[in-house]
């Protein structure tokens, strides 16, 4: 009896299953877009737009219809010849229309033109397929992205002034480090001094978070000269004594009757400097005393400001300063590395003989034209400083190689036109979120450089979103260029505020 029961019961599953299988098909849930689904897309190779151009990977998301390549194809690329391959399900109908400028959008029936060039430098285009049996038909939004900006080239962007963080309404001099990870500001004007600091300068100056004290030193600072070490601040009187301060500069103390020609710059907690004796000039350091001789060429005064890095090749930090004028009063434009013992000339390709140079570390993207993967690189950044005929210069640099060559930096890099030439301005480095700083009291807002038709058309192709929620904010490494004087030594009461990559850009999603 029990197996009978057994036998109907199998017999009551085979015939479900059977049932379930001759059932009518509109209650199967099968998504809507499985008879019209675009299952591949590429581009045709064509050595002369790009190297390895049908490797180029494109995503398709058919829950949303898109069609798009994340990972943008280089800077420059000629997309308005491009002959493409759609794989279907099968259709009835296939058809790419694109926009084109000022006119009628084109409409190209790929299914007797699939060997058509199209022209995708107008922005998105749409593709209509219709279902082989012609009941149902789905549109599916194509772009081509492209890189806004050369791998090596960066743009000023969401750039803003406002005057230095002062308690004076006009200062007559001013220096700024970063120091304990803080922005620390010294002003002068008419003989009254003060020192602000801020852990970011793009915060509200009304905000807690800047710090204005006036201080009274019994001595009179050369400014230009401040400095900072992990541990203290420096700056020589106008006789060359050298003070120092363990609380940001309210207080100051002599060093022992360290008298110096000049500071360089603070690496880790010695402080490096220039001695003079005689017609003779030495490389010193500070509390250790060290000197040596200043090598041939090396700067005595009017180099950049420092700029540390470490690297897996170096056993320790290393120091870079850039430009300057040399023992024989000739500029120069090359780069000095100090690894904590030795200084060594660094460049190989210099820059042009200036002083008063502006160095700092930047980022740059390189692509790798087989896989076509992006890297981050670090780069270093020089503008700016002062000829030997007085005149002034804005032009930017850059380096990729920690300094030992250096060339123009793009015109996208270059500098606006409103940016006026200068030197002796200080240039540091604070990240920032991007929606936070666009407000940000205190801050004059201007637009940026004019791009180009034909690169603002490949920005616009930016690659489509794929996160499940929309980023608002993002942080952005925000570059602040303070103060700086003109061909006639004026200050300019001024902090230019600027993002000058990609990274100004909204992240991929």
């Amino acid at each position: 009896m029990n197996r009978k029961y057994s036998l109907f019961i199998i017999l009551a599953i085979v015939l479900a299953a059977v049932s379930s299988c001759n059932s009518d098909p509109e209650e199967t849930e099968i998504p809507a877009y499985t008879n019209t689904a675009i299952t591949s897309f590429h581009i045709n190779a064509n050595s002369k737009v790009l190297a390895n151009l049908d490797s180029v990977f494109f995503s398709i998301d058919l829950a949303n219809a898109r069609i798009f390549n994340a990972d943008s194809m280089p800077y420059g690329t000629d997309v308005s010849h491009l002959v493409v391959n759609i794989g279907t399900s099968g259709c009835s109908a296939l058809e790419l229309t694109v926009p084109r400028e000022g006119k009628e959008d084109t409409v190209i029936n790929f299914l007797t033109n699939s060997t058509d060039s199209i022209d995708f430098s107008m922005g998105q285009a749409k593709i209509h397929v219709v279902s082989l049996d012609g009941t149902t038909s789905r549109d599916y939004d194509l772009r081509v992205n492209v890189h806004k900006m050369k791998p090596d080239s960066l743009y000023w962007n969401q750039l803003a002034c406002r005057t230095l963080p002062s308690m004076f309404q006009s200062p007559d001099v001013q220096k700024t480090v970063l120091h304990k990870g803080k922005m620390l500001c010294m002003t002068a004007a008419s003989g009254r001094y003060c020192v602000v600091t801020a852990s970011n300068p793009g915060e509200d100056p009304a905000t807690d978070d800047w710090i204005t004290t006036e201080i009274r030193p019994q001595f009179t600072p050369a400014v230009e000269t401040l400095a900072s070490t992990d541990d203290a601040l420096y700056v020589l009187a106008d006789d060359g004594s050298l003070y120092s301060s363990i609380d940001n500069g309210s207080t100051w103390s002599g060093c022992n009757g360290t008298r110096w020609h000049n500071i360089i710059g603070g690496y880790g907690k010695a402080l490096l400097g220039i001695e003079k004796s005689g017609d003779e000039y030495f490389t010193t350091e500070y509390p250790r005393g060290l000197s040596h001789p200043a090598p041939d060429g090396f700067p005595i005064s009017g180099s950049s400001q420092p700029v540390i890095f470490d690297s897996k090749w170096n056993l320790t930090p290393q120091l870079m300063i850039l430009g300057g004028r040399t023992a024989t009063g000739s500029l120069t434009g090359d780069v000095w590395g100090y690894d904590g013992f030795t200084w060594t000339k660094l460049s190989q390709a210099s820059c042009p003989p200036r002083t008063g140079m502006t160095l700092f570390p930047y980022f740059v993207f390189r692509t790798n034209t087989t896989n076509w993967t992006v890297t981050e690189m670090t780069a270093w950044i020089a503008l700016g400083g002062l000829d030997s005929d007085g005149d002034t210069h804005s032009t930017v640099y850059i380096s990729i190689d920690r300094g030992l060559n250096w060339k123009v930096a793009g015109d996208l890099m270059q500098l606006p036109d409103y940016i006026p030439a200068m030197y002796e301005s200080q240039a540091l480095v604070f990240p920032s979120v991007m929606q936070a700083r666009s407000g940000s009291k205190g801050w004059t807002e201007f637009a940026p450089k004019e791009l180009p038709r034909w690169l603002a058309i490949a920005s616009g192709n930016s690659a489509m979103s794929r996160a499940t929620r929309p980023i608002t904010e993002w942080e952005c490494p925000y570059i602040y260029l303070f103060g700086g004087h003109s061909s006639d030594g004026s200050l300019y009461n001024t902090v230019w505020r600027g993002a000058i990559n990609r990274l100004t850009f909204k992240p991929l999603q």
